[in-house]
């Protein structure tokens, strides 16, 4: 690994290993910064269903994702409950 940071130093021009570990860090604390942590609860579908069309009640659009965030539910099953809800004419997909 030493190997590829050198290499990695010269083709950047940073001064040395420290700066470029340095550099690494700051971006990664930053990125950690921005990050958010989703707790994913468990829901049944009935449960689910009746929180996401709370969650839209009032909004004129939104991602699944958004949803999924927000309600703390697992990514496939918000994906599963908006694609229903789209059959069934209550949201527009």
């Amino acid at each position: 690994m030493l190997e590829e940071i050198d290499a990695l130093v010269r083709r950047t021009r940073m001064r040395s290993r420290t700066e470029f570990v340095e550099r690494a860090v700051e971006s990664y604390v930053d990125e950690l910064r921005e990050a958010r942590i989703v707790v994913v609860k468990e829901w049944t579908e009935a449960k689910a269903r009746a929180a996401v069309l709370r969650y839209l009640k009032g909004r004129p659009a939104t991602y699944v994702t958004d949803i999924a965030e927000a309600l703390g539910m697992d990514l496939d099953l918000a994906f599963r409950i908006a694609g229903s809800l789209a059959k069934e004419g209550k949201v527009v997909g």
